[in-house]
């Protein structure tokens, strides 16, 4: 009885009639890098996050950038060890399209506790500047779509 109760719930709800509502690859639109300053791991983490959308589309975006990465100490222990610590990613974005010149500007930023191992430290903070390439490359995505 249970199994049957079962398999007549798991067919009612696999018929939910789900659909992703953002998808990546919908964009008909081609981004092509001209230019990058700032702070290197930012740059080569968003141009690896938009080499998707180079594509042979009509509609083109040139686009030019610059990031400014910093890491500045919150608090102090007793002994004067930093124990937490504020990160900042302002990204400057200069889009071209249809000879018309467009600035976008984006902040991410994070305030983390110290991790005594430095290592373990590096790593996270590694994480976190993937973790900003991402959402700085999503809003400028969100900002290229509602230009064209």
């Amino acid at each position: 009885m249970k199994n049957l109760i079962f398999i007549i719930l798991f067919f009612l709800l696999s018929q939910c009639g789900y659909s992703k509502v953002y998808n990546d690859n919908t964009e008909n639109f081609s981004v092509n890098v001209l230019s990058m300053n700032g702070d290197s791991e930012i740059n080569n983490l968003i141009k690896k996050h938009l080499r998707k959308y180079k594509n042979s589309s009509e509609i083109i975006f040139k686009i030019s950038y610059s990031t400014d990465y910093n890491k500045s100490i919150i608090t102090k222990d007793d002994k004067g060890v930093a124990s937490d610590y504020k990160l900042n990613a302002n990204t400057e974005f200069l889009v071209v399209y249809d000879n018309e010149e467009r600035k976008f500007y984006f902040t991410e930023k994070i305030n983390i506790k110290n991790i005594s191992n430095s290592f373990e430290l590096k790593k996270y903070e590694k994480i976190i500047k993937n973790n900003f390439a991402k959402s700085i490359k999503e809003k400028l995505i969100l900002k290229l779509t509602t230009i064209k």
